[in-house]
């Protein structure tokens, strides 16, 4: 049977998808597959030749360093992917990961100003990542004292701003020291607004402190989900000194980071310094921006630039059609190749939830009705991190399942 040539992807620019016709899934001549030595992903050769194959009884668990710590891994399938069925081609764009932002507002009464602040700025920090062609969701958790005009939200005010799928509103209180336990405790009520493979950045807007810690914030927030929230940024606009010091300082013409000058700005109704806010943007590499300094433009706008830069190629492939017709999604499997040369089949597992640090892998957005192929954060990152390399989403042979290292 002749065999296509594939089309490849090479600095995470194309997406080669190369569809496998089914007629003959078999990597020997006979119609046995060869196995694979362990740690060896062996190489494509003619149909029927009998050469060794990817997907033969030996996963490929070796390979290129820095793919992980093995966790490209495939367990035992059904048929070889190299070498053991011709090939067609289709051709997909990758697309730059999607962002999802969770932003809570004190909306105590000492917020007022602040609050104005949010919903005046908050059109022009999802413009600004939008013109970046990254595919924004934006969640507000904050009463309806905060209300977002089109065209981020639907400007029904007050109470009906809500413009799904790009903006969530969570209808909540936000008082003075609860934002980082609200942001746990509604996450039933806009989990479904985040994407797997979008990068995730909170924040909070408070003149006040936290009652709860970075740290059981942190290891709350990446328990839910598991691994939702993994290498997650948290930006802050908080006071950035103890209130009392700012007012007599400003009150005898001082001029401090929290009262700038040369025309000082006290705000005497701030209640404490956001020190836990500030621990968890230094510790994720986060933004901050000063809550007395009432001009949040300058922070939003460093806001979504972090947003831009931190966005990568997106490890979310849109599955193209078959070129043979049937689309069985029992029989795909994807294969990464190394800038280096080595071909790697990365395993199958059942869904987000299932990534870990032993098992890498990819899975379907929607195993009932598949429409996308998404790589585990791990993996994702493995494949980012080769700017060579390239992946290849092949047709036809039984679905190969990752096994742990």
């Amino acid at each position: 049977m002749q065999n296509f040539p594939r089309f490849l992807l090479r600095g995470l620019g194309i997406l080669s998808v190369s569809g496998l016709i089914a007629a003959a899934c078999s990597a020997s001549g006979d119609g046995a597959p060869t196995p694979g030595a362990s740690g060896d992903p062996g190489s494509a050769g003619p149909g029927g030749s009998g050469t060794t194959g990817t997907g033969g009884s030996g996963a490929a668990g070796g390979g290129e360093p820095g793919l992980g710590g093995g966790t490209f891994a495939a367990g035992t399938g059904g048929g070889g992917t190299g070498g053991s069925c011709a090939a067609v081609s289709s051709e997909a764009e990758t697309e730059v990961q999607p962002a999802d932002i969770i932003i809570a507002v004190d909306t105590s009464g000492s917020m007022d100003e602040e609050a104005a602040e949010v919903q005046a700025n908050l059109n022009n920090f999802a413009a600004l990542i939008i013109a970046a062609n990254i595919d924004v969701h934006v969640i507000l958790i904050a009463d309806t004292t905060v209300c977002i005009p089109a065209p981020l939200g639907a400007g029904a005010c007050p109470g009906a701003d809500e413009n799904l799928p790009v903006y969530r509103h969570v209808n909540q209180v936000v008082n003075s020291t609860d934002a980082l336990q609200l942001i746990l405790s509604t996450y039933p009520q806009w989990r479904d607004s985040l994407r797997p493979n979008a990068t995730k950045t909170l924040a909070v807007v408070s003149d006040d402190n936290s009652d709860l810690s970075a740290a059981s914030f942190t290891s709350q927030l990446l328990a839910l989900d598991p691994p939702t929230f993994q290498g997650f940024k948290f930006d802050a606009i908080v006071a950035y000194e103890n209130p009392q010091s700012c007012i007599f300082g400003c009150f005898g013409g001082t001029t401090t980071p929290c009262c700038p000058g040369p025309a000082p700005i006290c705000d005497p109704l701030a209640a404490a310094e956001g020190t836990v806010y500030k621990q968890l943007v230094q510790q994720t590499g986060g933004v901050s921006g000063n809550l007395c300094v009432q001009d949040f433009d300058p922070v939003f706008a460093s806001m979504a630039t972090s947003v831009v830069t931190t966005s990568n190629i997106s490890c979310e492939y849109a599955i193209p059609a078959n070129p043979d017709g049937a689309f069985d999604p029992t029989k795909v499997n994807v294969e990464f190749t190394s800038g280096g040369g080595t071909t790697q089949t990365i395993g199958n597992v059942s869904g987000a939830s299932t990534c870990t640090s032993q098992v890498g892998g990819w899975y379907y957005d929607d195993p009932q009705n598949p429409t996308k192929i998404n790589l585990c954060p791990g993996t994702c990152t493995a494949v980012q991190g080769d700017t060579n390399g390239r992946v290849d989403v092949l047709f036809g042979c039984d679905t190969i399942p990752a096994v742990p290292q």
